[in-house]
């Protein structure tokens, strides 16, 4: 497997862990059947959307800052997986998901793809093939949203309690490692 394969494959599987974490409390809040379509399309399309409207918005950057926005991307990166394991570690009120609403599925949709925002302005540094990132970053959103909503009474809450942690060490390593091969030159 190349190292880009290895990194597309580690980016997905954090973020789809998130996702996961975030459909599964959805699940065991009760999320409707009716709504269990509606809401992994909705999350399919704002998290396809965040990292490519990330990655343009750091592609403009990265033409004006040069090796800079490199290390820029490293440096966020690591923030999101640090900022991800900060908040499943936190002690918070139940984080308010309506969904029932559209109003409500869209503020869900756009907190839960604010990750991949963020790992958008990163791609550049991670050399990812944006298109292809992109469709498997909307893919895992819907197939997570479903299996995690619809496990959710089932599983209970552990998943949710840990899927955000281990996404944040996942990203975390993954600047680690980006962060190392920018220091030996690569």
């Amino acid at each position: 497997m190349s190292g880009t394969a290895i990194k597309l494959a580690l980016l997905v599987l954090s973020l789809g862990l998130d996702t996961l974490a975030v459909s599964v409390a959805l699940g065991i809040s009760g999320i409707g059947r009716r709504n269990r379509l509606r809401v992994g399309l909705s999350f399919a399309l704002f998290e396809g959307l965040m990292p490519l409207i990330g990655f343009l918005g750091g592609r403009s950057v990265s033409g004006m800052a040069g090796d800079a926005a490199s290390i820029a991307g490293i440096v966020v990166l690591f923030g999101v997986g640090a900022w991800m394991i900060w908040e499943s570690l936190a002690v918070d009120e139940e984080r308010e998901m309506a969904v029932d609403s559209p109003r409500g599925l869209v503020l869900t949709s756009l907190s839960v793809s604010m990750d991949e925002l963020a790992v958008g302005f990163s791609m550049g540094a991670l050399g990812l093939p944006i298109l292809l990132t992109v469709i498997l970053i909307a893919a895992q959103a819907f197939l997570m949203t479903l299996v995690g909503t619809a496990a959710g009474n089932r599983i209970g809450g552990r998943i949710a309690e840990h899927g955000e942690t281990v996404a944040g060490l996942v990203l975390c390593g993954l600047a680690l490692v980006l962060a190392a091969q920018q220091l030996r030159g690569r």
